[in-house]
């Protein structure tokens, strides 16, 4: 049976992932400096004005130009590498997290299931956007509210808001896996819990592992996407107060979440602002989604043995006692 990470649509698109990710790093530390910035104005043949910025899309702006001056497709080139590299930081410690806890609380602590069951439910009824958005603010490494601590901080709140419903499921399947008969007969000729985690448990969650991965990389990207409507900047902000009423918020970074959230009030002005980072989510999420897809079609996929007509001497082979056999047991079930 084939791999799901050797089927030709995964490996587009995580041809495709890394691409955009490459691409990103390369314009940030290599073309940055090397692109022409948009102009202020465009001209006719006559050189007369015939617009000002911003600028819709077009064949030499792609995603247009915003109000500022900004080239919005080398901005969302520019924002990949922040938004993938999060998400994908937050899958691997959700998934790495909960494996190790799960794994804890379904051979260890199945005398608390009941406990932690209760809190569970309790917890999978608060939205995880709104968790994140109680605790966003609070920088548990450093004072400032801006860096590279602040960016640490809010992956681990974004990993914290999702391990309840993880390990719980985590933990569920690993104490139903371990009540198999072959782990039974295991324990019964004296094997410890820890062998039984080595030898067994673990190549059967390494088999889904990567599964998970991409399951919680989407919901990373749907939790930052809300993010950005309520204009909650992952890369963390910075405020200009323009007098002693107005004021304008400027993203640190060009995360897409946080480009999304900064136009947000374009979409009732020149929709096509936001057209770009929404452009970027989408083919980002049907990327992964397409991986997702292959994985678990891999874990669908049953072997079915090929129909072949038995030869006269194989059935021949076969004894009266087989048939005797099945109709007993035929009978007793009835």
């Amino acid at each position: 049976m084939k791999k799901g990470w050797t089927r030709l649509p995964f490996i587009f698109s995580l041809l495709f992932l890394t691409s955009l990710v490459a691409i990103s790093f390369l314009y940030t530390y290599v073309l940055k400096d090397h692109i022409k910035s948009p102009p202020t104005f465009l001209y006719d043949g006559n050189g007369n004005i015939t617009k000002m910025r911003p600028f819709p899309p077009s064949f030499d702006f792609p995603f247009g130009v915003d109000r500022l001056g900004n080239n919005l497709f080398w901005l969302v080139i520019d924002g990949a590498k922040y938004t993938i590299l999060i998400g994908l930081s937050v899958s691997l410690l959700r998934v790495g997290l909960s494996v190790f806890i799960g794994i804890i609380y379904g051979i260890y602590l199945q005398k608390m299931r009941t406990l932690f069951t209760t809190f569970e439910r309790a917890f999978r009824f608060i939205p995880a956007i709104l968790l994140v958005m109680l605790f966003f603010d609070i920088n548990l490494f450093s004072d400032a509210t801006k860096g590279f601590s602040y960016i640490v901080s809010i992956i681990f709140w974004l990993t914290i808001v999702s391990l309840p419903s993880l390990v719980h499921a985590i933990g569920n399947e690993v104490s139903h896996f371990s009540n198999e008969d072959f782990i039974t007969a295991s324990r019964a000729i004296g094997a410890t819990k820890f062998r039984i985690i080595r030898k067994h448990v673990m190549p059967f969650l390494r088999s889904r592992i990567l599964l998970m991965i991409v399951q919680q990389m989407i919901s990373v990207l749907l939790l930052l996407i809300h993010l950005g409507v309520f204009r909650i900047f992952v890369g963390g902000s910075t405020t200009i107060q323009l007098d002693t009423v107005n004021s304008i918020t400027f993203p640190n970074s060009n995360e897409w979440s946080s480009l999304i959230g900064v136009s947000y009030k374009e979409l009732m002005l020149d929709q096509w602002i936001v057209f770009g980072p929404s452009i970027a989510f989408i083919l980002t999420l049907i990327a992964f989604n397409v991986m997702k897809r292959m994985l678990e079609v891999t874990q669908e996929e049953i072997a079915i043995p090929k129909n072949e007509k038995m030869s006269s001497k194989e059935l021949n082979k076969i004894k009266k006692s087989d048939f005797a056999f099945k109709e007993a047991v035929v009978t007793n079930i009835d």
